[in-house]
């Protein structure tokens, strides 16, 4: 990718982060990545281009840390711990899980393929974590996935909304899903 791509990228990231879809114009793309408007045009026909390529890019760099934050971990606790601390981390820069609400549809498949990844991770340690007997052994892995992943919906918007607080959004979102994930009914 060249410099004045991941500076486009970067840029339209940036003001659908602070301004929504309705901020993302050629020209505010442009004067925020400080490029020529040509330039602009020279890598993306259009805002729908842009729009999709900072999707891909956006969605395969949350993925790629989701991946990286899970093998430093031993047990299945830890694993949903450094998850709601990767999804606070996320979305501290501005993504949310459920920030792709108002997007074209095709923009909210591109995105959702970073929830369908999490959702398959949280089953595979519901998974293990049921049968080392961490987590409770009625739980269901594929209710349990879809469940978690809503909840780590709403820890990613606490954290985009109130970041300096995100240390005890962590805290409180990894001990009540680990005392959920424990309970014997």
């Amino acid at each position: 990718m060249s410099s004045a791509r991941e500076r486009i990228i970067e840029a339209a990231l940036t003001l659908v982060a602070e301004q929504g879809l309705a901020g993302v114009t050629m020209v505010a793309v442009a004067r925020t990545a400080g490029v020529a408007r040509a330039t602009l045009y020279k890598h993306y026909p259009d805002i729908s281009s842009i729009l999709a390529d900072a999707a891909r890019v956006h969605n395969q760099h949350a993925i790629d840390g989701l991946h990286q934050s899970l093998p430093v971990v031993s047990t299945p606790p830890q694993a949903i711990e450094q998850l709601v601390g990767h999804v606070a981390a996320t979305s501290s820069h501005g993504h949310t899980l459920a920030s792709h609400h108002g997007f074209p549809p095709e923009l909210r498949d591109q995105l959702a393929a970073f929830d369908t990844e999490l959702e398959r991770q949280l089953r595979s340690i519901l998974t293990d974590g049921t049968a080392s007997g961490d987590f409770g052994p009625d739980l269901d892995p594929d209710i349990t996935a879809s469940l978690l992943r809503h909840a780590l919906n709403s820890v990613s918007e606490l954290g985009a909304t109130s970041p300096e607080r995100s240390a005890p959004i962590v805290d409180g979102a990894t001990t009540t899903l680990l005392a959920a994930l424990n309970s014997h009914p």
